[in-house]
């Protein structure tokens, strides 16, 4: 429930006490009284009232010496109204220096009285219900701001954390906010940042590099990444990978833009390393191939030899003594030489233009015309020979290469010769 208004009367005149309380007592007040200023500050002390009537002429201490005491601030919870003489226009004007601003002037009107005192308890009642609500917004206020503080220290924390150098611009592309690690990039600390250009931070040619993407991300609404090289505040230079994209405000309006610098200065010497070692891989491998091919053509030389030797210097005589000893026991070993013999040179390397095999140029032309899928017919147009020729040719292919009277197919024999 609400309390009942308190009123404070100073006055040495009981009359007039009395017929202030005649005046009040309809309205519901609870009206206490004081002789004199010194009884007056007790009561105030005492009674915490709502409004005073101040009688300015007054033994022991008079009205000026109680407003000197009390000194009247705006924030007082109570109000003063001062009771002066008829035409004492001088009380008035020190009464107001001493922040008086209500005055009645004797003789009292209690009608005047009531009306004041309910304007000035109406007033003071506002006053206190204003304060409320100030002090409640402010306190709203307060602690919206602690939250929205908190929310951005917040933030800075969480971009802080991030290793990777992020900063913001407003539309203006004036630095607003980055990260320490956007600080450490450049050597420079946040709050000498904001408020600056690329062109406050780098020189002018990279500056103009970065500007004009930021222009283009403006324009287009539109993603840039692109890579840069950048000396940092470690007087190294960087490799950077660059990423940037409008943000909006909460009306939907444009900004700033958002930007990270990924250093991918290692990633780039790795991928130059290793081009690098792929170059040298090549080459490796190409000396390798060369390397290989000499040893295949000295093992085909080799291989040619030992088969040349074998046909000139080991087959006739074995050929010799097959005709010597062909019905004897010993025909037998002579044919069992031969025949490993020719497992221990299949493995051989044998090319159609062999000495070994002895083929004649007809016979190698032949050779190449079967393994082509040729029929004999076509084999004896191209070559401008008969058909006879053709399968002559043919049979003593079979026979140089070892593969006469076996179901052998003539084509697929000469594709496994290398």
């Amino acid at each position: 429930c609400m309390s009942i208004p308190k009123i404070l009367v100073i006055d040495d005149q009981l009359a007039l006490r009395k017929a202030m309380q005649k005046a009040l007592k309809n309205d519901n007040y609870d009206i206490v009284y004081a002789e004199n200023g010194r009884e007056g500050l007790d009561q105030l002390q005492k009674e915490e009232p709502d409004l005073i009537f101040l009688d300015l002429r007054m033994p022991v201490m008079d009205g000026f010496g109680f407003l000197e005491h009390i000194r009247i601030k705006p924030e007082d919870p109570y109000l003063v109204v001062v009771i002066t003489g008829h035409g004492d226009d001088k009380e008035v004007k020190q009464c107001f220096e001493l922040g008086v601003n209500f005055f009645l002037r004797k003789p009292l009107s209690m009608t005047e009285v009531r009306c004041l005192a309910n304007r000035c308890l109406e007033m003071k009642a506002n006053e206190k219900e204003l304060r409320l609500h100030r002090d409640s917004l402010e306190s709203l206020v307060a602690e919206r701001t602690l939250a929205l503080e908190s929310q951005v220290q917040f933030q800075q924390v969480l971009i802080d954390s991030i290793p990777v150098p992020v900063f913001f611009k407003d539309i203006n592309l004036k630095y607003s906010g980055c990260n320490a690690a956007f600080e450490q990039s450049i050597g420079l600390d946040k709050k000498d940042i904001i408020g600056m250009t690329v062109f406050d931070i780098l020189p002018r040619k990279l500056a103009q590099i970065h500007h004009q993407k930021d222009q283009l991300s403006l324009q287009t609404d539109t993603v840039q990444v692109y890579e840069m090289s950048s000396v940092y505040a470690d007087g190294e230079e960087h490799d950077m990978l660059v990423f940037k994209a409008l943000f909006n405000n909460l009306d939907g309006s444009v900004g700033g833009l958002i930007g990270t610098n990924l250093d991918i200065t290692e990633r780039k010497q790795a991928e130059l390393q290793l081009e690098q070692r792929s170059h040298e891989l090549e080459n490796t491998n190409t000396a390798l191939r060369v390397l290989l091919k000499q040893v295949k053509e000295s093992k085909e030389e080799m291989e040619g030899k030992v088969l040349e030797n074998l046909k000139n210097l080991v087959f006739p005589y074995l050929e010799t003594l097959q005709e010597n000893l062909a019905k004897t026991p010993q025909a037998e070993y002579i044919e069992v030489i031969q025949n490993n013999i020719k497992k221990i040179t299949s493995s051989f390397t044998i090319n159609l233009t062999s000495n070994f095999l002895g083929l004649s140029p007809r016979e190698i032309q032949v050779a190449d015309l079967v393994r082509q899928g040729r029929t004999n017919k076509e084999s004896a147009n191209i070559m401008n020979i008969s058909k006879n020729a053709v399968e002559f040719h043919r049979n003593n292919l079979r026979k140089k290469l070892g593969i006469q009277n076996q179901k052998i197919n003539l084509r697929t024999y000469l594709y496994s010769m290398h």
